[in-house]
Parts: structure tokens; sequence; C-alpha cells
């Protein structure tokens, strides 16, 4: 006859189940959540251990067309869309390389940067007038004869050494591809990755609109990030800023819609259910549980 598998189930002790009053003594954490201290929030939040920053620059030279359809632009900014750090066939590329006799730290190489800008124009009152692509600009580029290389602001690469004591994260789980992830503008790159971080912070330095030329200045920083959890005082939920239809309306549904925003206003790790919604008597009796 085969074994049954949960002849030797063991039920958890909840250490803080256990020394709470009445309420928080009970041990179906399905009825009554484990209790914790309203005037503390656990948060999971990505933490930074280290981090490096450096400064380039280079000299754009805008397609011929670029400017064609505002002839009044006066202004323009720039917006990191993305970086592309797969290097062109045959040239050097980004690495991540841990240091022998120092297991924390990694020597990381910036070269071949292929970033994706959005630069916004603006004419002389500062008025929005587009949106535009500026695709493919290459910072750090390994070859030397490449449009913007310079050996002081915009060198063929760079490197520097970086503390990450929890080791770092590989692409697709392959631990020869060691993973820099870059965090931009895009709706695929713009989250925090747990392990190494780049980020470019882009500012326009020089444009006139008579000329074909931009120049833009990119601070890059790297940084390593674990998530970890935490216990932080807080002063309360932030309360958001609440619009209304104007109507003349006055159905139960409007009275909804002109009312107070809904929030979830069970605290973490609050003794009590949420209330019930055909009986709102009962959001008193839950809270007055403890």
């Amino acid at each position: 006859m085969a074994k049954n598998c949960n002849s030797n189930q063991r039920n958890i002790n909840n250490d803080i189940l256990n020394n709470q009053g009445s309420c928080c003594g009970a041990t179906d954490v399905c009825l009554n959540p484990q209790c914790g201290d309203p005037r503390l929030l656990n948060l999971l939040a990505p933490v930074i251990y280290d981090e490096v920053g450096i400064n380039v620059c280079q000299t754009i030279t805008l397609p011929e067309d670029f400017l064609a359809d505002y002839p009044t632009a006066y202004y323009a900014t720039a917006e990191v869309i993305d970086i592309d750090l797969e290097a062109p066939e045959g040239e050097d590329e980004t690495t991540v390389t841990p240091i022998a006799a120092r297991p924390n730290c990694y020597n990381i190489t910036l070269t071949n940067l292929t970033v994706d800008f959005a630069i916004k124009l603006y004419d002389y009152s500062k008025r929005l007038l587009a949106t535009l692509s500026l695709p493919d600009i290459v910072y750090l580029p390994s070859d030397v004869t490449a449009p913007g290389y310079d050996s002081e602001t915009n060198p063929e690469s760079t490197n520097f050494d970086i503390f990450a004591p929890y080791g770092i994260s590989y692409t697709d789980g392959d631990i020869t591809t060691p993973s820099l992830n870059v965090i931009g503008f895009s709706d695929t790159n713009n989250q925090v990755a747990q392990g190494l971080n780049l980020m470019a912070l882009p500012k326009v330095l020089d444009f006139e609109a008579a000329s074909p030329d931009i120049t833009i200045g990119l601070t890059l920083i790297c940084n390593s990030v674990y998530f970890n959890a935490y216990r932080i005082p807080h002063d309360g939920k932030a309360i958001a800023t609440k619009g209304s239809l104007v109507t003349d309306d006055d159905s139960i549904r409007m009275e909804f819609v002109e009312g107070s925003l809904l929030d979830r206003n069970i605290k973490p790790l609050e003794l009590c259910n949420p209330g019930d919604t055909k009986n709102p008597n009962i959001n008193d009796e839950i809270n007055n549980c403890n």
C-alpha cells in the first residue's frame, strides 16, 4: 500500500500569533491574518548597494529633414528611450567580469552603447512642437574613426569596479552570460532588476535650429541592486487627487461617482477580514476585534 505523503505533515508555529492577544492567538490565518504593528509598514524594496556614474558627450549631426517641418523650433530636450548593449559584429562589446580574489566585486567595461533618443522640440515661447525619434546614436564607440568619437569626451570605452555582494543576474539563467539590465522609457525596459542596472540621464548642451548639429551629454549610472524586506514607519497612506464628473444626475450611481475614492483600508498584517459590502455595519464590528 502506498504511503500517504501527508502522514508526516507538520503545522508551522507562528511566534507572532502565539504571543499576541486573544484575537491574534488564533492559528487559522485565513480567518485571522498575522497581526502587525500598524505604525510600521513591511516593504519589499530594491536597495542600491553600490553605484558608479560617468559623463560622456558628443555632437550629433541630425538627419537632413529632421527640422524641416518645424521652422520655429528654438529649444530642444532629450530623453533616453533605450540603450542597446550589443556591439556591431567584429567590434568590442560591453562586458561584466568577476574580479579574481575579490568575489564581491565585478569589473564592468562599457563600450559601443547604441542609444535611442526622443527629442522634444519647443518654440521660442517654450510650447511643445513635436517629439521626434533620434535612434542609433553610439556612445563610447570602439571604432576611433566613428562619428562623435573623442578621446576625452566620448572615448572608445570606460571601465570601473562595482561592489555586488550577493552576485549578479544572468541572461536566461546562463551563467556564461552576465546580465546588465538597462532602465529606459520603453515598456520593455522600464523596470529595475535584481543585480546590475544601467540607466542614462541626457542633457542637450547645444542646439540651434539653423545648425544641423545637436550636442547631447549623457550621465551613465551603473548600480548593484537587491530586493530586501524592511519595516518602515509611516504617516498613513497617500491620498490621490480626485476629479469629479459634472452632471445633474442624482442617482445612487452618481452618488458613488462623486464620492470619495475607494481605498484598500486593511493595514498590512492587520488582524481583521475585509468588510461585507452588503452589511456596512460589519466594518465597525470587525475593527473592534483588536
